[in-house]
């Protein structure tokens, strides 16, 4: 695992250093830190690893290395990462960024100020803020974004402040300990707590925009960053086509051809002066859309476009938004069993993986029951399996987990079903009945990946 990280940071800084400019990186970041060599109380090997940190926060950060703040991020990643005093930490942080800006500064890759509107160290900031407020992996967030654990800490508490606006004020934000940055963290935080009463997944929005600023040169950047909320409503609007329509029946393929898809970006996208195939190739090309299939007719070929796994997250939240409009509320009375439109939704095979865990996500007790008793006969979505008891357990219905549990390890069930739900199950290993069940299907199961799955279970 540690090999792997190291691979995805090196991947990383390949992808955004050439070979020279990457040497001539490396180069200042060991003059800064052997300069202060009889400072450090730190192994010769540890400062390899620190001189590697550093220059993996230049290469994440490539596009923000010119504003102010990022030295204050840098300072605190020093701190408390390698537990260097802080004069130091902002003594080494302040050589590399000059040497930095001196090389880099010819080179308009290495800033975003005339790509963003507002201020540039607060797109910095409220760029840090949204990552880290997407995401319950805190490990995975301090490697991907170079973050201090305290930094992360209060970034973490900022996100659910914000999820709770009665707490938010003008004199109570949450502090981030870092004074040069405290007073430009309150303002965002006001203008987020705002624009999330009108608009609910406006981070996903954000994260969007900077999945773009991330994933394109400046000048690919730049032809789409004039409309991003247009961009969107274009990815849900792609989302929203393979779900079932009202009366249950579901789209019969995944994917829109490039026709359909500009008819939707006529209607989703305003201020994107593109034509379709230009437009689609850079969204291809920001990871966000995937050519899903392609059909041939005679010398014509139809290409299907469909959402890659991180486009299906960005736009999750709202997928589900619009269909607890459309449901009267996915919490709210749930009467009608299967003639409820969401028992519908989530007894088909095409949902979403990212839709499906979004939708079950935090349902209480009675939401999830009524769901479960409509299911008439046992669902054969592994996502389903997985989502709907972690969804029970979540909301310590225990009871319930059992039952679904019970209800996935039948024996007609395709294999793929029975290991997820053997998966989840441990979780809730302590209980006879799931106990029971995980070691009858451990030793008995015909298929090889359930008996394992079930093994890893009751470890």
């Amino acid at each position: 695992m540690v090999s792997s990280r190291i691979g995805n940071k090196l991947e990383r800084i390949n992808l955004v250093f050439n070979k020279p400019q990457r040497m001539a990186v490396e180069r200042l970041i060991g003059q800064a830190v052997e300069a202060r060599r009889g400072q450090l109380s730190i192994p010769r090997p540890h400062l390899e690893g620190l001189q590697f940190d550093i220059l993996y926060a230049l290469a994440r950060h490539a596009r923000w290395v010119r504003v102010p703040l990022f030295k204050d991020v840098l300072v605190d990643f020093l701190v408390t990462e390698h537990e260097i005093p802080r004069s130091l930490s902002e003594s080494i942080a302040g050589q590399v960024l000059d040497s930095c800006e001196s090389l880099l500064g010819e080179d308009p890759d290495f800033s975003a100020s005339d790509l963003l509107q507002g201020k540039i160290d607060e797109e910095f900031l409220t760029y840090i803020f949204v990552v880290a407020a997407s995401s319950d992996h805190d490990a995975a967030i301090r490697e991907r974004l170079g973050l201090g654990a305290g930094l992360l800490r209060s970034l973490k508490a900022a996100a659910e402040a914000l999820s709770k606006p009665s707490r938010y004020g003008e004199h109570h934000s949450p502090k981030l300990f870092m004074p040069d940055v405290d007073t430009v963290f309150a303002k965002i935080m006001i203008k987020l707590t705002a624009a999330i009463r009108t608009c609910p997944w406006v981070l996903d929005v954000y994260r969007l925009k900077y999945a773009l600023l991330e994933g394109l040169d400046r000048q690919r950047f730049a032809a789409l960053a004039g409309d991003i909320a247009g961009i969107f409503d274009f990815l849900c609007a792609i989302g929203g086509s393979g779900h079932p329509g009202s009366s249950g029946e579901q789209t019969a393929r995944r994917g829109l051809d490039e026709a359909a898809l500009g008819i939707l970006k006529d209607s989703a996208v305003q201020r994107v002066k593109l034509g379709t195939a230009d437009f689609l190739a850079l969204l291809e090309a920001a990871g966000l859309i995937y050519r899903a299939d392609v059909r041939r007719r005679g010398k014509r070929q139809d290409v299907l476009w469909d959402l890659t796994e991180q486009a299906e997250n960005l736009t999750a939240e709202a997928f589900v938004a619009a269909l607890k409009k459309e449901s009267r509320g996915l919490s709210g009375e749930m009467a009608g069993g299967e003639s409820s439109r969401l028992t519908v939704a989530l007894s088909s095979l095409g949902w979403r993986k990212p839709y499906l865990r979004q939708a079950v996500a935090g349902l209480d007790g009675a939401a999830l029951k009524s769901i479960f008793a409509g299911l008439s006969a046992g669902p054969r979505d592994p996502c389903l399996a997985e989502c709907l008891m972690s969804a029970a357990i979540d909301a310590n219905e225990l009871d319930l987990a059992e039952a679904i549990f019970a209800r996935f390890c039948d024996g007609s069930l395709p294999p793929g079903v029975v290991s997820s739900a053997c998966r989840v199950a441990g979780a809730i290993r302590a209980r006879s009945g799931v106990k029971n069940r995980l070691q009858a299907i451990a030793s008995d199961h015909p298929s090889m990946m359930v008996r394992s799955a079930a093994l890893e279970s009751l470890l």
